[in-house]
């Protein structure tokens, strides 16, 4: 289903939510949506645009990003292709749709779209939350014959999010984000609240899995899925992840006349 137009939630109405009920799960799905909308760096969604469009020919028409989140890499894709974004975290997706994107709710790993994109991408927003397998699978089947796909997903969570502390002001809140990064597959996330009117205070606690994988693992998964002319390597700008590209075969077998 195609995400109705709302207003996002603020940053204020998060920072109320947790002051409100600090006992209740608030994660960057839900309530915290707004945080994440204001952590995603400004340049981010441009250097992953350019990644994707790097791998990708000059006809390329339709693209579907798989776990597109706030819209980041959305709206620099939408000034060169007509795309579509989806995700399952209803509040994120207000912030790509305010953003004037075109956007679907679904899982990203099952999205209710049909095979006619030319091209599917995927980035760190969706590869970390599902496995190079199911990303990959899912391309496939989105797209029509001879589209390609390109998959950029992480070796470590660090590429995901790194450990450090993070200060967040509003007029009223004041909130701070400390990411520590636990083994090799997990972050945990503090987010600490202040009011500056009450001084009141309130901390939270979301712990996150980080789906990480290698370049062999990426071309294994884009070649089970059923892509040919496969090709993974990393970015130099971009330590902790690999990037693969392939393409959904063309089906030639035609009957032959006896």
């Amino acid at each position: 289903m195609t995400d109705r137009p709302r207003r996002p939630p603020s940053f204020a109405d998060a920072c109320a939510a947790v002051l409100a009920e600090p006992s209740a799960t608030h994660t960057a799905a839900t309530t915290l949506a707004p945080v994440i909308a204001r952590t995603v760096a400004e340049e981010w969604g441009g250097r992953r645009a350019q990644l994707v469009t790097a791998r990708l020919p000059a006809d390329v028409d339709r693209v579907l990003e798989l776990g597109c989140g706030v819209g980041a890499l959305l709206e620099p894709l939408g000034h060169r292709y007509d795309v579509v974004g989806v995700d399952d975290r209803r509040r994120q997706l207000r912030f790509a749709a305010a953003r004037g994107g075109t956007v679907v709710r679904g899982n990203p790993t099952a999205p209710p779209v049909r095979p006619v994109f030319d091209a599917v991408c995927a980035v760190e927003e969706a590869t970390a939350r599902f496995s190079a397998s199911e990303i990959c699978v899912t391309a496939y089947r989105a797209l029509r014959p001879g589209g390609i796909a390109v998959v950029a997903a992480p070796t470590e969570p660090t590429a995901v999010l790194e450990s450090g502390v993070e200060t967040y002001s509003g007029t009223r809140y004041l909130l701070e984000r400390a990411v520590d990064v636990v083994g090799s597959r997990a972050v945990e996330i503090d987010y600490r609240v202040t009011d500056r009117q009450t001084g009141a205070t309130a901390v939270v606690t979301e712990r996150r899995s980080i789906e990480t994988t290698t370049a062999d693992g990426l071309t294994e998964a884009l070649q089970s899925a059923g892509f040919e002319h496969v090709l993974v390597a990393g970015e130099s700008d971009l330590p902790g992840v690999v990037v693969g590209r392939g393409v959904r075969p063309i089906e030639t077998d035609v009957p032959v006349d006896r």
